[in-house]
């Protein structure tokens, strides 16, 4: 009877500990990354961006004509990223500096501009 009862409760205690370490742990969900583009006063603009994480997956490869604009990418706690970045607008000299941002839970990581109208290069964040 002793055997049993000791048997019963090894498997009842093996089977408590088996449940608690299979409950999968919650998984950090990804947030945005945004991308600004701001202070276009040209009709034409030309611009592009390319982010690849750690991994050398891309995130994002955009082109596109157009003017100020927000865009978002979903990154992970932890990556960092590699962002290429080229902005060129129409004309000998814009009136304002266009400005390109890249924002991270509020928090401005990178912001660029150029009073020559062309802004380009690479960028390198690392997300908390």
């Amino acid at each position: 009877m002793k055997k049993m009862l000791f048997l019963i409760l090894a498997v009842l205690c093996f089977s408590v500990a088996c449940n608690k370490k299979s409950n999968p742990t919650p998984k950090v969900l990804p947030k945005p990354l945004q991308i600004v583009v701001s202070n276009i006063t040209t009709t034409l603009t030309i611009y592009s961006f390319s982010i690849t994480n750690q991994s050398s997956i891309d995130l994002m490869d955009l082109y596109s004509q157009t003017e100020n604009k927000t865009y978002t990418v979903n990154v992970n706690s932890g990556d960092r990223l590699k962002i290429y970045y080229f902005l060129e607008l129409e004309g000998v000299s814009p009136a304002v500096a266009p400005v390109i941002s890249f924002i991270y839970d509020g928090v401005t990581k990178a912001s660029v501009t150029n009073l020559s109208g062309i802004i380009s290069g690479t960028t390198y964040i690392s997300i908390p």
